[in-house]
């Protein structure tokens, strides 16, 4: 079993946040500490700003390649970001600031794999929820109701409707925390997904147009090159969708 365990920047008091998930059942990368460490100079600059959804660090065995990862999802789907909206709010400890969520929308294109026949995935929009991060203190007012610093519109400027992307979901278990307000509603059958710290990848359009020879892809939560050299092979989404077709995750 592979163990993941996030830290919460801006709410390190709240235990739950097990968003990521607990991806079971391969082997991890070798020298997984070493990528890790030279990930983070690895990373060209393009006009996603991927800050917004990096607001924790997660400690995890990465996968050594994306077909690993695939193989080990229940779904698996590349797509567009169909837009932003704002997901449930949750309370962290009491008398503590709320948690925020936000929920990417993704419409599949290409669905690969546990996408057919999927009622919780309703006219083919997939609803992944993120840490909307941390909220600005106000000694003025109790701590509840504290506000994030990031807005729904943040992310949508940050990460555009339009920009392509792959995403390695599961549906969300039962809330394990209480809910404070449950967010914008979803349509009906639809469930909230969450991915793991690997599970999100997009196309940023600044470094597809340089066509300097380097990958077009990033990744979401976690910088691509984590896992190793294997993720930075495709050099853009559809080289990723075709190399995860010839490793046999298709549907």
């Amino acid at each position: 079993m592979r163990k993941h365990t996030l830290l919460v920047l801006a709410l390190a008091a709240t235990a739950a946040m097990s968003a990521c998930g607990g991806p079971s059942g391969s082997a991890p990368a070798a020298n997984a500490g070493p990528r890790q460490e030279q990930a983070h100079s690895s990373e060209a600059k393009g006009s996603l700003d991927l800050s917004l959804l990096r607001v924790a660090e997660a400690d995890f065995d990465p996968y050594g390649t994306p077909e690993e990862l695939a193989a080990d999802r229940p779904i698996v789907a590349a797509g567009v970001i169909d837009g932003w909206q704002q997901g449930p709010i949750l309370r962290s400890y009491p008398g503590g600031p709320l948690d925020y969520r936000v929920v990417l929308r993704m419409r599949v294109t290409e669905p690969l794999k546990g996408v057919k026949g999927r009622k919780t995935i309703p006219d083919g929009l997939v609803y992944i929820e993120l840490s909307q991060g941390g909220v600005a203190s106000d000694p003025a007012v109790p701590a509840e109701q504290w506000k994030p610093r990031k807005t729904v519109e943040d992310f949508e400027k940050a990460l555009p409707s339009g920009t392509k992307m792959l995403a390695f979901p599961r549906e969300r278990p039962v809330q394990e925390l209480e809910v404070h307000d449950p967010g914008e509603p979803l349509p009906p059958d639809a469930k909230l997904m969450l991915v793991p710290p690997q599970g999100l990848i997009f196309e940023d359009p600044q470094l597809l147009n340089q066509r300097s020879g380097a990958t077009a892809l990033v990744g979401g939560k976690e910088r691509l090159s984590v896992g190793g050299e294997a993720w930075a092979a495709p050099k853009n989404m559809g080289e990723l969708v075709a190399r995860l077709k010839q490793h046999g995750i298709t549907e």
